[in-house]
Parts: structure tokens; sequence; C-alpha cells
């Protein structure tokens, strides 16, 4: 290790983000090796580096980061492991296998031209002696014609060798997308192209029968609330037996017929129409009307704002709480797959204008995620926070309404499939401390029922979407 943090630290955490290769964790911390192995933290009061991951920025800066943005100056080198220019580029090569590091690539040994030492971290070199002075030559006599050329500004060199800390931070590097031990080696993308819509393994044609009788009620279900008919697809996990959105187109049509049937009866019920005698055709129009006007406040969103039909809450009909027990007997029938996290109650009022909502308190924790589970796969889609939480820290601090992206590390162990996500940023690190509900990490973990082959990620708009394809999988 050429770097090290002294007992010094005041734990601000600046030092973290800047690292291009996590090799700076919070004390208390587990470290992950390259292998994707976690490994005890190598110290528990104060931020640490791991040895077999510093290099000295090397390939990435022509000075060490850490140090240049550490407020107290206790990123310092390590006397006791002395490390070549050459050990550190191989390094650094080893730890990015999808970057191409040339010799040529920014080191702070070679810094202004000056050539890498053949041992040692050249952090204590001592400064060459300057050579004895020649004899004073007489002076020149004095031009009125020509001005004095102006002194070219030495950079300012600790007694160290070091450069000192510039005024502003150093751009960060631009880090590729994380990989962790037991990623597939295919995109995102591609692999969801590759499974394509969930299908049902039947285990025998005579099951063909009950999920051909549901393909056919399709209509009637439709009339049920959006959440029963969240579960049913669920569980159903074949949009060829039953598909949200059509189960709520055909019982619109369905309506249609099923209104002026029953504005009939209920005329004949009422004796104001005979069942020998035509039925006037107000009655008819009467639950044609009513079905339209069903009809258009269900998709009012798409009727009213042109909003596109994929995205307009699948409302059930008037009747739908009278077939929510056939609902019930679909999903057991067939049997409930996944896991939802539910939110208790909305938020509360954290003094008189601020509002924490609980949805935003809970993604904090980790704790807001959706398991989909299909016959070939799990799809696992976890929501990191969005906005920080009202603090009048945050004011001070001057920080942004919207959060920082969190670091995040993905494992899978024994059956279950961690997600690990902490706050990178330095002062929203300090909001942790006096924020309430807010930890600066969390860990979820979702049990998964069946062994899977491995996983592929993708981190976007702060949501985390995983797909794990199951090893039973054909």
């Amino acid at each position: 290790m050429a770097t090290m943090i002294t007992s010094e630290c005041i734990n601000c955490g600046a030092c973290e983000p800047e690292c291009p290769n996590t090799a700076i964790y919070q004390g208390g911390v587990e470290w992950q090796a390259p292998d994707g192995a976690t490994r005890p933290a190598l110290s528990d009061d104060i931020f640490y580096i791991v040895p077999e991951k510093c290099t000295e920025c090397v390939g990435f800066h022509d000075h060490e980061a850490c140090a240049a943005v550490c407020p107290v100056d206790c990123c310092v080198p390590n006397p006791d492991i002395p490390e070549t220019h050459e050990v550190l580029l191989e390094r650094a090569r080893v730890l990015h296998p999808e970057l191409t590091i040339a010799e040529d690539a920014p080191s702070r040994f070679k810094k202004e031209g000056a050539a890498a030492p053949a041992q040692g971290n050249g952090h204590d070199a001592a400064a060459p002696r300057p050579a004895p002075a020649a004899p004073a030559a007489p002076p020149a006599p004095k031009s009125a014609a020509a001005p004095a050329a102006p002194k070219a500004a030495a950079p300012a060199v600790s007694a160290r060798g070091r450069v000192e800390k510039p005024v502003a931070p150093p751009p960060k590097a631009a880090r590729p997308a994380p990989t962790f031990a037991g990623e597939l080696p295919v995109e995102y993308d591609q692999l969801v192209t590759d499974l394509g819509s969930p299908r049902r393994r039947l285990r025998s044609s005579l099951s063909l029968l009950p999920l051909g009788l549901l393909a056919a009620g399709q209509g009637f279900l439709g009339a049920l609330s959006p959440a029963m008919k969240q579960r049913i697809d669920a569980s159903v996990s074949d949009r060829r037996f039953f598909d949200p959105q059509l189960a709520t187109a055909g019982n619109i049509f369905l309506n249609l017929i099923l209104y002026p049937v029953a504005c009939v009866a209920f005329a004949i019920a009422a004796r104001q129409v005979s069942l020998f005698t035509p039925v006037p055709h107000h009655w008819i129009v009467l639950g044609l009307g009513v079905a339209s006007a069903e009809a258009a406040w269900r998709l009012r969103e798409s009727f009213f704002h042109a909003v596109p039909l994929a995205e307009v809450p699948l409302r059930g009909a008037l009747y739908g709480p009278l077939l929510w027990p056939l609902g019930r007997l679909v999903v057991a029938a067939l049997g409930a797959r996944g896991a939802t996290s539910t939110v208790g109650f909305d938020g509360f009022y954290a003094g008189r204008e601020h509002y924490d909502e609980k949805l935003e308190r809970e993604r904090r924790y980790g704790s807001v995620y959706r398991l989909e589970e299909r016959d070939d796969a799990y799809i696992l889609r976890v929501e990191f926070p969005r906005v920080l939480p009202p603090s009048s820290l945050a004011d001070e601090l001057g920080l942004p309404h919207e959060m920082p992206d969190y670091d995040y590390e993905l494992a899978l162990r024994d059956g279950t499939f961690e997600v690990h996500g902490r706050v990178t940023d330095p002062r929203v690190r300090k909001l942790t401390a006096v924020a309430p509900a807010f930890p600066s990490e969390f860990t979820t973990r979702v049990a998964l029922r069946q062994p899977v082959k491995g996983f592929r990620h993708r981190y976007r708009d702060k949501m985390l979407e995983v797909i794990l394809p199951k090893a039973t999988a054909a």
C-alpha cells in the first residue's frame, strides 16, 4: 500500500468517492476483494485504504486524489510497503480489466515528464541537491529597450516531494458500470430479449383446460380492481392466459351488452315493461349510456388527456367488488408468486413545512422492492432514494433536493440475493448523522425459492433492475 489514512482522520468521507479503485471504506464496513469476496474491515473507527486495491491513482491521475481532497492531510504514504510504478500500473490493469491502461497513462511518478523511480513509492524521495553555483558573471549593462522577462511560476512542492493540494478538487474519472461476482456475460437488454414474455411450463395437457377457461373469462375478471388484476397476473405469469389490459378492454366491451340487459331486466322487475311485449328502446339506450360513461370514467386519463393506454390505471367496473371472491379463488388455485414490499402509512410532517413521505423513508432503508417470479427467471426491482430528507443542515450545506446516486454492491449467497447501497457524497454523509431515518448504508436481502444461474443488473433513474435466470430453466 502506497497510501494510508492516519488516526487524524475526521471521518468526513471526502476521500471515499474520489478513489478510482474503490479502495477506501468507512470504518467498520467490510471491503470487497477483486474476486468478489468480502473481508473484515481493517479499521472500526476511521476510514481505511485496502492495500490490495490502492494504486496511488496510477493510470487515472497524476496525483493522489484522496490526498488532494483531504481537509486534514491524513492521507499519507505508508513507509512499510514501498511499491514501484510498474507494480502499481499492473495492479490498475488487474483491477480494471475492462479498461485499456497504456504505458503512458497518468501517473504521479511521471508528472511533468519526470522518469519513474526504480524502486520505492516516491513519496519520500529526497529532493536532488542543487549543483554548486558557478562564479558570478559580471552584471550585463541594462538596456532600456529590453523589458525584463517574467519569471515562470514554479509548482508548489511540499518537503516530502508531493505536489500540494490544489484549491479545487480534481475532476473525477469516469467510472465504468460496476460488475460483480456471479454476473452473467450478457447485456441486460439482450437477456430481456432472450427471455421473452413469461410462459408457464404446463406439466400435462389437463392443466391447459383451467388456463383456457381463465383466458375465455378475462372479460369478467376485467371488472376487478387494479390490485386484484395485478395479483392474478403475477400468479398466472403468462399473458397468453391473462393480460390485465386485455381483460379490462374485454370487460368494457362486455358491459355494452351486460348493462342494457341489466336495464331491461330492471324494467321488467319494476313492471315498466312486460316480458311478452317489445322492449322500449330507451331502456337499451340507457344501458349503453351507463356503459359508455363508466368506460370513460375508468379510462379518463386516456379519454380526456390522451395518455397512452399502457400508462392508464386499469380500474374496475361498478360490480367489480362482487367478483372479488372469484379473483381470490383464481390466485389461490394458481398460487401466489414473488413478493412486494408494503408501506404502512403515507408519511409525517418534520416541522411545520417539511413533509417526509413514508415511501421515501422506506427507500432509504432499501425496503421498497418488487420480486417477480417467472417459470424461467426472477426479476427484482429495488427503488433507491429519490429526494433528501427534510433537514436544516441540508439547507446550510446548500444540498439539492434530489438525492445523489448511491454506490451499490450485489451478491448471491446461499439462495439469497443481497443489495448493499451506501451514500458516497461527503456532504450527504454528514446529513445522515443528524437527519431522522436516514442511514448511510442499507442492505436488502431477498430470498429465492429456486437456484439461479447468476444475474445481470441495470441501474437507471434511481431504479435497480436485476434479472436472475433460474438454473432449472431449459
